[in-house]
């Protein structure tokens, strides 16, 4: 948890100093930015069983892609055409010429967004979705899938980090963890409050169980995100508890022991007498 950012895979030099900015150093710091909310990315339809205004998940093959250039200068939109086994549909995404280099044709693709009609009304496409290029031999929502095809955490942006990124470094730094942490709440209290341990919970936070409940994680009661915000509290606690006892110990050690020549000498400079 104390590895510097800067070390995880995917950050670097230049991305650890712009994560530092924030105050985020360690990974234990990255972890403990919990996402803002949660999108349910994993149950997969079929295009042919799309309508307008859902947002929703496919998985297809990549038929055609390309560039095509606009009317307006230096802005250039990027297509491309997704078939999975019931029909066919098109991706659009603006200003994003970089996609050439990422999708590819017969390559297998998750896309998550909202479904759109074309602007002829003929059929229907994605604008801007979200995407995720799967590996030969990987299912589409399998565990090795981090940005679509299953519950997706998102988190606020900073500066030049997106949430994808923060995905793609979160969950290699998940993966860099031991299997037992050391645990700032007792054990005791764990089992008492029936509780998760320390790494359990930080997975669980960022990358949820397919079956969790979506309210539930999006109303921040979720298992792993209860035990995250208790530790938060009991911390806090500690440090209240500790803060009084050491001021308590500062106040006994200020006390002198006063003899009768100390008293006297006191009362000689008193602007006042003390009576008994």
């Amino acid at each position: 948890l104390s590895t510097p950012l800067q070390f995880i895979k995917g950050v670097g030099p230049r991305r650890g100093a712009a994560l530092a900015d924030t105050g985020l150093h360690v990974l234990e710091d990255l972890l403990l930015r919990l996402p803002s909310r949660y999108e349910d990315r994993q149950r997969l339809q079929l295009i042919t069983d799309l309508k307008i205004g859902e947002a929703t998940s496919i998985a297809g093959k990549v038929l055609s892609c390309g560039l095509r250039s606009t009317r307006r200068r230096g802005f250039q939109v990027f297509e491309a055409l997704i078939e999975d086994s019931s029909g066919q549909i098109r991706a659009v995404f603006l200003n994003q010429p970089f996609l050439s280099r990422v999708f590819k044709v017969h390559q297998q693709m998750v896309l998550y967004g909202k479904v759109e009609a074309t602007r002829s009304g003929s059929g229907l496409q994605f604008t801007n979705p979200k995407y995720e290029g799967i590996p030969e031999g990987v299912r589409a929502n399998s565990d090795k899938s981090i940005h679509t095809g299953r519950i997706v955490p998102i988190y606020e942006r900073v500066g030049t980090i997106t949430s994808k990124m923060f995905r793609r470094i979160i969950h290699a730094g998940i993966q860099q963890l031991p299997d037992q942490l050391s645990d700032p709440i007792p054990a005791g209290i764990r089992e008492r409050l029936a509780l998760p341990g320390r790494r359990e919970a930080l997975e669980g936070v960022h990358f949820p169980e397919p079956e969790s409940d979506i309210e539930e994680l999006n109303a921040f009661l979720s298992r792993a995100q209860r035990r995250l915000i208790f530790e938060e509290f009991f911390a806090f606690q500690v440090g209240l508890v500790l803060r009084r006892l050491k001021t308590e110990h500062t106040i006994k050690a200020r006390r002198i022991k006063v003899n009768d020549r100390v008293r006297h000498s006191v009362l000689q400079v008193l602007p006042f007498r003390l009576t008994d």
